[in-house]
């Protein structure tokens, strides 16, 4: 059995090597320790799916249920698959990008790393938020101190404005969770939900939505999204819209659907609608994109609001599809994303119009572009279709306008096959006559996420299986 706590303790160690570089230039570098803590995490994973995890305890101040608590919840495992594999794809873009200040980069890279999982695993609401808020600084530092010279601190202050405002939001719900239940740990608040009254109930769950409509995001709470996608490095947009946009479908699952679901089950068709309005909203404002990391950032939005939709109808098929389509959509928005820095690498430009031809020159490139779009637009066989099938059949169940939401999966694969159309097929320009194609370093990483993108949408099981009440 694999005790949750090493998958903590790894990461850890490798930001105390990193540190250490400071003082001396013998020890690997920092590429090297991330790539290293993060494969050995992989491997603490897969191992502790074969043998089981162990759940880990250690008082810090009983008097108010305070402790550093680490035990599986429901969901937690297909979100563990998420946060220890992914970033190891991730990594290998974040290493061609960033040359300055590296030392700081990876230390907040891995506390980035190591927030998401403490998050996903977190049993005691203290370190469940202490967490959460780790993430949301680390990635305003990353945006702030790496993204685009002239608009990234602008980009990364929205992004903090927004999302500590949501943060204060959820705190507000643990504060009244513990002071009707007198506990900080989430089993025990579960068995002890019948002692807050129903106005508590309802304050506390709306108090939830603005967080989760935030972290998402959610029409109209998602004002920082494209600024904080669009300047900051690719690896740090990666990680936003890949990990840090599924805390908040995570704590609406575990929150919204697992503590107050009374509550969610009576708001349930205004809520379906309006994660319809987003789907549709968005997909109007993608389609108007030329811009091709604009319109993933919408996209990614998008795929969020029927992850909304699907939990918000309370059905349990569709809340699995939502987990299911979270974890999906993590690898196949990383892909594009990593599609879209390697195409402005090697072109200078976001604009798909100004590109064309470029399938004669990048073969490799161009089937993993047409590989995440198709994976993307929910192709049978590859990962998003089964999340998808199950969120409309499971809402449909209880709202017929959940269908509507189709009408946005339309549009999406008008906008998607004109990327197609626009960088792959027609006359390829002079300037880009040298391009040279994926390097091994990239191809490894198309590769990677390829491969669980085919695995999850060949085997959804996997995932399904994983899913503890559902």
């Amino acid at each position: 059995m694999i005790n949750l706590i090493f998958l903590l303790i790894v990461p850890a160690i490798g930001m105390l090597l990193i540190m250490l570089r400071w003082f001396s230039n013998k020890l690997p570098s920092p590429e090297v320790i991330s790539l290293s803590v993060m494969a050995v995490d992989a491997v603490l994973f897969g191992l502790g799916l074969l043998f089981g995890f162990g759940s880990f305890s250690a008082n810090i101040n009983p008097s108010i249920s305070f402790s550093f608590s680490l035990q599986e919840n429901f969901i937690t495992i297909p979100f563990l698959l998420l946060a220890t594999v992914l970033p190891l794809a991730i990594l290998l873009f974040a290493v061609k990008e960033v040359k300055e200040s590296k030392n700081v980069f990876y230390l907040f890279y891995l506390l980035v790393y190591v927030s998401v999982i403490s998050v996903f695993v977190s049993s005691n609401l203290i370190i469940f938020f202490v967490f959460w808020e780790i993430a949301v600084l680390s990635l305003f530092f990353i945006t702030g101190l790496w993204g685009d010279r002239e608009k990234g601190k602008r980009a990364a202050m929205k992004f903090l404005v927004f999302t500590q405002f949501g943060s204060l939001t959820l705190l507000a719900v643990f504060i009244l969770l513990f002071l009707y239940t007198g506990s900080f740990n989430f089993s025990v608040i579960a068995s002890r939900m019948s002692l807050l009254p129903s106005y508590i109930e309802y304050i506390s769950f709306f108090l939830l939505l603005i967080t989760v409509m935030i972290k998402m995001p959610i029409f109209p709470l998602h004002g920082w999204l494209l600024d904080s996608y669009y300047y900051s490095p690719s690896s740090g947009t990666m990680f936003l819209s890949s990990m840090l946009s599924k805390l908040g479908g995570f704590a609406f699952i575990l929150f919204g659907f697992g503590l107050f679901r009374n509550v969610l089950l009576n708001f349930r068709l205004p809520l379906i609608a309006l994660g319809v309005f987003t789907a549709i909203y968005i997909a109007f404002t993608a389609s108007g994109q030329t811009d091709f990391k604009k319109l993933l950032s919408y996209s990614s939005m998008f795929y969020m609001s029927l992850v909304f939709i699907g939990i918000s109808s309370g059905v349990n098929l569709a809340v699995a599809g939502s987990v299911i389509l979270m974890i999906s959509h993590g690898f196949i928005i990383t892909l594009l994303f990593g599609i879209s820095y390697i195409l402005m690498q090697r072109t200078g430009t976001n604009e798909t119009a100004n590109m064309g031809g470029l399938m004669s020159k990048m073969p490799a490139l161009s089937f993993f572009l047409i590989f995440g779009i198709f994976a993307s637009l929910g192709v049978p066989g590859l990962s998003n279709f089964p999340g998808e099938l199950l969120i409309f059949i499971g809402s449909y169940a209880i709202a017929g306008i959940s269908l509507f939401a189709i009408f946005g999966v339309m549009l999406s694969t008008n906008y998607y096959l004109r990327v197609i159309k626009q960088v792959l097929f027609g006359q390829i320009k002079k300037a880009f006559a040298g391009l040279k194609d994926l390097s091994k370093q990239e191809t490894i990483a198309m590769c990677f996420l390829s491969f669980f993108i085919l695995l999850i949408g060949l085997f959804p099981s996997l995932i399904l299986n994983t899913i503890g009440g559902l």
